[in-house]
């Protein structure tokens, strides 16, 4: 943390009560300071300056974390509505977030300081900085997707019209700088083309996302519907693997080169699979609320976001990969062998 020279942890720090502690039970540590739930969570490894976790809440303040104590480092003040989603740059430098205050801020993430504010028409409830870190993108309910060029922030954004969507997620793709996936209130993955500004592909779900993210290397586009819970090669558009579970699904995180996933329901447990096969192998308990997001960190510990208002850090026990769960989801494997 002395590498970025932060100021930012003294800016707030009357502002909330930090706790912080370990639950040697479940083998966790639960980081409190948000008071409404948590639509999304984000860990950023700077290499360098390390791990940093960041997360959205809807109390209108997100948080800027150590990634691997927990320990809090700072809140963003200044949105007026929930805060919906938040994102750091490659650098954990910057960071954009999007709220239910119909604007998408910009601030420096070593001080806490809002640079600039990108006002909208309707909610933003999704945002995304260009894999090069030069764009910001934004999308909500004004059936839009803006494109933000930070080198003339004051200057009018490019525009992907989607009329009619209320867009809730939004992704950047690391293999394709051209390519961006969104989805909204309809069914369906969509894949768009930042030279055209258009629609090149629909990755179809039986049902509306409740949520989308990529794997934690990129590789791997994964989204949960219902039930069910996609993943396609982040490449190609080809589905790998679908998961089918007789829960509402809210939330997934995929380490696909540990062959691991976790996914997040209305029924407030944390469920650990083996991604290849879908077995269930471990059940994190905890938390009081549903979990609606989850995130892994390069180690193989991830985090999850509740609705109860809190996170909690979990490390992944070996053990875990060697023991089925309450029982294993129906999949789909249509990779290659």
């Amino acid at each position: 943390l002395c590498g970025l020279g932060l100021k930012f942890l003294p800016l707030h720090v009357n502002s909330i009560k930090n706790i912080k502690r370990m639950n040697k039970r479940a083998k966790n540590i639960i980081c409190t300071g948000h008071s409404r739930p948590i639509p999304q969570i984000e860990f950023k490894d700077t290499k360098e300056d390390g791990l940093f976790l960041i997360s959205s809440c809807l109390d209108n303040r997100p948080m800027l974390r150590d990634g691997n104590s927990g320990d809090w480092i700072g809140s963003f003040i200044g949105h007026n509505g929930a805060v919906w989603c938040t994102r750091l740059n490659s650098s954990a430098t910057n960071a954009i977030t999007a709220s239910a205050d119909f604007s998408a801020n910009y601030w420096c993430a070593l001080t806490g300081q809002k640079l600039h504010t990108f006002s909208h028409n309707h909610i933003v409830r999704a945002a995304a900085f260009s894999y090069d870190d030069s764009k910001i993108l934004t999308a909500g309910f004004e059936g839009k997707i803006r494109q933000y060029d930070i080198a003339k922030i004051g200057s009018e954004p490019l525009e992907y019209h989607d009329k009619g969507a209320k867009i809730e997620y939004l992704l950047t793709s690391s293999l394709d700088q051209q390519l961006l996936a969104s989805s909204d209130n309809s069914s369906g993955v969509k894949i768009w083309d930042s030279r055209t500004m258009t629609v090149v592909r629909n990755l179809e779900t039986d049902g509306v996302v409740t949520d989308m993210c990529a794997s934690l290397d990129g590789s791997l586009i994964c989204a949960t519907a219902g039930g069910n819970a996609y993943f396609w090669d982040a490449k190609t558009f080809d589905i790998v693997n679908t998961i089918k579970t007789n829960r509402k699904l809210m939330s997934v995180a995929v380490d696909s080169e540990r062959n691991r996933m976790v996914l997040g329901s209305e029924e407030l447990w944390v469920r650990l699979y083996d991604f290849k096969s879908g077995k269930e192998v471990g059940c994190n308990k905890g938390h009081h609320g549903p979990v609606g997001s989850l995130a892994f960190a390069p180690s193989g510990a991830f985090a999850s976001g509740s609705v109860d208002g809190t996170i909690r850090i979990w490390q992944w026990e070996e053990k875990q990969g060697k023991i089925s769960g309450e029982g294993s989801a129906e999949v789909t494997n249509t990779s290659e062998a």
